[in-house]
């Protein structure tokens, strides 16, 4: 299972930190210190909605959608204004707010050596580009696994894995089955299967240090009030 600074690095044919150099105007290692400085914060959010199903399903609808899978893609995708919009309402949503999002830019502004608001206008495209590479490489890696020996009806639907997770979630129904149908096999819980996914591809990179711990609990127990 890749893990999200495997998907990140192979963004826009491996050359996201160049692309990314160039239009903000900087050396390519103050954007690897940026990124590098941003993904802490962004897989503790992603982890966070993995555990909550009403979070996670927002989630997932960004990694399916064709916005964001451009966005991993292609350069001048993620700087589109549906991307940039698109990867701003993933912020709010992981962190609680816009505000939330600009405190945790101020955070790692210390550590990546940038200003904070170069920071911030980068962190939703990140986070665009984060969303379309999770999405592509959890289907693609469905694709590549063997089928289940009797799956259920519910994961039948053509399309990839995350099509048919989001006909479980969102009532689209699947195929009948054939007249011939062996038993029913035991229900598979979608949603589940995808949090499991979405903590394996994050947990290689989950390590944070303890005052990121501090500032991101302070921020998710703020957003609930």
């Amino acid at each position: 299972m890749s893990n999200i600074v495997d998907i990140i690095q192979s963004a826009q044919g491996g050359q996201i930190i160049e692309n990314l150099s160039e239009r903000f105007g900087l050396a390519s290692w103050q954007t690897r210190s940026a990124v590098e400085s941003l993904l802490p914060a962004l897989v503790a959010a992603l982890s966070k909605a993995a555990e909550e199903p009403d979070s996670l399903r927002p989630v997932i609808d960004a990694a399916n959608d064709s916005t964001h899978r451009a966005a991993f893609e292609s350069a001048e995708e993620a700087h589109s204004q549906a991307s940039v919009e698109g990867g701003d309402a993933i912020v709010a949503h992981l962190f609680g707010s816009a505000s939330a999002a600009g405190e945790v830019s101020q955070f790692v502004a210390r550590d990546s050596g940038l200003r904070a608001d170069v920071l911030q206008r980068l962190l939703p495209i990140l986070v665009s580009v984060a969303a379309g590479g999770l999405g592509s490489t959890l289907e693609r890696q469905s694709a590549a696994e063997p089928p289940a020996p009797a799956p259920a009806p519910a994961l039948a639907p053509s399309g990839g894995w995350l099509s048919a997770l989001f006909g479980t979630l969102f009532g689209t129904k699947p195929a009948a089955p054939p007249p011939q149908a062996v038993p029913a096999a035991e229900p598979v819980d979608a949603l589940e299967a995808a949090r499991t996914k979405i903590r394996e591809t994050l947990a290689p990179a989950a390590e944070r240090q303890a005052d990121l711990d501090e500032l991101l609990g302070r921020i998710f127990a703020s957003a609930k009030v």
